[in-house]
């Protein structure tokens, strides 16, 4: 058969069963919609280059990995429930590929047929998916600016490029989940045809199961080393693992998420028979229990153990700069700060400034620093190196700057200042406070640092020995001044940053969300779709509308809490590991369990089961038989 009478006969398969492709359509154009819109935020940024200040446009440009993170969490959910769905579509055809293997046709016909089918329902899925993403783009910076993640309103750039790379990606995930069922389906023996019922298999293949004791060999890995890995060490793993966490679970889903199922469905079963004949179905309907549990699994592992990750970035640097910070007093948006340590009782008034310079290729916040003043109220030290030699023409460094982009003690490099490029000596390498100074930090005698240095606004106060502090925070205050502890200070500084890590995860995961929800929903309709004849059938047994219904409900719920417990079980394992990186680091780091976002989490993603629940009762109704 040729390549042109193959196509065609795949447009009229394609239109005679268009059901169960319908949903993979659906599943396709929302995850082309995902790439399309972090395609777009990331080209708006693009947009916000004109007219900006420095730190505005320091802002933008950090928002390239936020996106760019957003872009990637979206391409790898598309893969993941784009190939699942194929997988499901082509189990639920097994008698119509089995008919035509007995009519004569060969393994790779079939699974030519099944990429022309792909190929069509890609044409779909992504014209629709872009229009869909460039739909929602505006409002969502719209958004974005209004929670205040982005500092200007950005605006929407040019489709092309957005485009190709959506419309690029939608055919290549459609062509691997077809490629990857293909396989499969060419493997489809002619007796599938004459089979009312075919039992769908769990035991892993000899490929899935590698996968899988890949992916635990790596945990167990991970596991060993987390005791000595470095912090950010940590928090790239915490990132990823995820991601290699729900690639081996779901290569081994058939088994996996079955028999958790089954387990989490034991207790109830033994008092409700439609619990009893729920936990069965999930149990053997291990394509469509696979299908329901993959997007919860992702969403659950992902976004949970980037929030933990994330809150143990806050706990890290809430300890450091706990431990840092030796000012009684804290003062901000001061008017004239210089006039601070002329106040009674004030015994050190160490004014923070910072300058904006050209250092390592790229335009860099420096610290600029009095040392003795900054030793006295921020402790600053040096751990390799030393800060007496923090004068002229001398830099120091944090060791997480070390460990990004290298250096050592003696190194000399060039630094702009002001249009004039200066030679400094990297001194002294010191610990990391990140809200108490930056990664680079310039003594105030380097020449031409005064020309580019500015306020803040912040002061640290150390109080003279004997002087009450109350009585030193009423004089400050008198000076127009905010004054705060350095206590209630490094909490506020903490629930700020917190607070802006929250609104930053909900716009990175949120899409994604309502992604996971629209693929659960179509795998549990595809599945009910080929359940009619089973549902009449129970129906002439004597099952009621309601009993056929709760049968529906409970095995959505069994297989719900089998997907909770594996994304669960992720979350857990990231956390324990960024939090050995964090304690290591900084011994007396608090440990604040993010429970907020982690229940928002958990409420979405049984939204999410909920919403699959009530649609596959709605479509039962269709194998109804009258009483």
């Amino acid at each position: 058969m040729s390549i042109v009478a193959l196509g065609a006969h795949s447009l009229k398969s394609l239109r005679l069963s268009w059901p169960p492709y319908a949903g993979a359509a659906v599943a396709l154009a929302g995850g082309i919609a995902l790439i399309t819109l972090a395609t777009n935020m990331l080209g708006a940024l693009g947009t916000a280059t004109g007219g900006l200040d420095q730190q505005t446009q320091r802002q933008i440009d950090d928002l390239g990995s936020l996106f760019g993170i957003m872009a990637g969490i979206s391409l790898f959910l598309a893969l993941f429930v784009v190939s699942s769905t194929f997988g499901f579509v082509v189990t639920t055809r097994r008698r119509e590929l089995g008919l035509l293997r007995l009519l004569g046709a060969t393994p790779r016909q079939v699974r030519t047929l099944l990429l022309g089918e792909a190929l069509a329902v890609a044409a779909v899925g992504t014209v629709a998916g872009c229009l869909l993403g460039t739909a929602v783009t505006v409002p969502v910076l719209q958004i974005l600016h209004r929670a205040g993640v982005t500092p200007v309103l950005l605006a929407m750039p040019s489709q092309g490029t957005g485009w190709v790379i959506a419309a690029s990606c939608g055919v290549g995930v459609a062509l691997v989940g077809a490629w990857r069922a293909g396989a499969r389906a060419g493997r489809t023996q002619p007796v599938e045809a004459l089979r009312e019922a075919v039992l769908e298999r769990r035991r892993p293949t000899v490929v899935q199961g590698l996968v899988a004791l890949t992916t635990v060999a790596g945990l167990v890995a991970t596991a060993w080393f987390a005791p000595g890995m470095p912090l950010l060490f940590a928090l790239l793993v915490g990132m990823f693992l995820p991601i290699v966490a729900v690639i081996g679970a779901n290569a081994v889903g058939g088994l996996l998420y079955t028999e958790l199922a089954a387990y989490a469905g034991a207790v109830v079963a033994r008092r409700d028979p439609a619990a009893h004949l729920a936990r069965d179905l999930a149990r053997t309907s291990s394509r469509m229990t696979s299908a329901v549990a993959a997007p919860v699994v992702a969403i659950m592992a992902v976004a949970g153990s980037m929030v933990v990750a994330v809150g143990a970035t806050a706990d890290w640097s809430e300890g450091a700069d706990r431990a840092a910070l030796t000012s009684e007093l804290v003062v901000e948006q001061a008017d004239r700060p210089e006039r601070i340590q002329d106040l009674p009782g004030v015994r050190v008034s160490d004014v923070r400034h910072t300058a904006q310079v050209g250092f390592a290729g790229e335009r860099t916040e420096v610290e600029v620093v009095d040392v003795g003043d900054a030793a006295a109220s921020r402790s600053l030290r040096a751990t390799r190196g030393s800060l007496a030699d923090l004068h002229g023409r001398a830099v120091a460094v944090t060791a997480s700057y070390v460990t990004d982009l290298g250096g050592r003690v003696g190194q000399t490099r060039r630094m702009r200042i002001d249009g004039r490029i200066v030679t400094v000596r990297l001194v002294a390498v010191v610990p990391d406070a990140p809200n108490l100074w930056s990664d680079v930090i310039v003594p105030d005698d380097l020449p031409r640092i005064h020309r580019v240095a500015r306020d803040t606004g912040t002061v640290f106060v150390r109080t003279d020995a004997g002087a009450e502090v109350a009585a030193t925070a009423q004089a400050l205050r008198g000076t127009g001044a905010e004054v705060s502890t350095g206590e209630e200070w490094v909490r506020t500084v903490s629930a700020e940053a917190r607070a802006t890590n929250t609104v930053v995860l909900w716009v990175m995961l949120g899409p994604a969300g309502v992604y996971a929800a629209i693929a659960a929903v179509n795998a549990v309709l595809i599945g009910m779709s080929q359940r009619r004849r089973q549902t009449a059938t129970a129906r002439l047994l004597g099952a009621t509308p309601a009993q056929v219904r709760r049968t529906m409900l409970w095995e959505t719920a069994f297989t719900g809490a089998g997907a909770l417990l594996v994304g669960g079980a992720v979350t857990g394992f990231t956390a324990w590991l960024v939090r050995q990186a964090v304690v290591r680091d900084v011994p007396g780091a608090p440990l604040t369990v993010p429970w907020q976002a982690l229940s928002g989490i958990t409420a979405a993603c049984l939204v999410v089961l909920l919403a699959a629940a009530v649609a596959g009762a709605y479509a039962l109704r269709a194998g109804e038989v009258p009483d």
